[in-house]
């Protein structure tokens, strides 16, 4: 796993290895509490960027062994801005729009102010975004 954090911005290259999901979730919590963000946003956004991460890997390298997803986090002011990008193919299935059979996507709309997910042949892009509670 590389990357690394430059002022407000966090990049994470994840190898698609389920394994690595837990380290990355550790190290972006450090990330989001070194930058001031609640408790309770930072468990909301761990939710919705693991669900993310963790969809990337199985559907975007489950047609090749190996694969690298990038998460990059930025915070502006107080907007949370989370890009979840893999390389992937996309392929769906009939009846299926090939990102998830059980109920990401809708855990990822439920707990951040938007979800939008683009699949290309090139790979898939998932957007979220989290407007953050004051601080006290």
């Amino acid at each position: 796993m590389t990357g690394g954090t430059s002022g407000r911005v966090l990049s994470i290259d994840l190898p698609a290895d389920p394994g690595r999901l837990a380290p990355t979730r550790e190290r972006l919590r450090g990330w989001l509490h070194a930058q001031g963000v609640g408790e309770w946003d930072v468990e909301t956004v761990l939710i919705a960027t693991g669900e993310a991460c963790a969809n990337a890997i199985e559907h975007g390298y489950r047609f090749a062994p190996e694969g690298i997803t990038t998460l990059r986090v930025e915070l502006r002011d107080d907007r949370l801005e989370i890009e979840v990008r893999d390389h992937g193919g996309w392929r769906p299935t009939d009846g299926d729009d090939g990102l998830d059979r059980g109920r990401g996507r809708l855990i990822m709309a439920r707990v951040m102010d938007e979800a939008t997910i683009v699949g290309t042949p090139e790979g898939t892009c998932v957007r979220l975004v989290k407007r953050l509670a004051a601080s006290d």
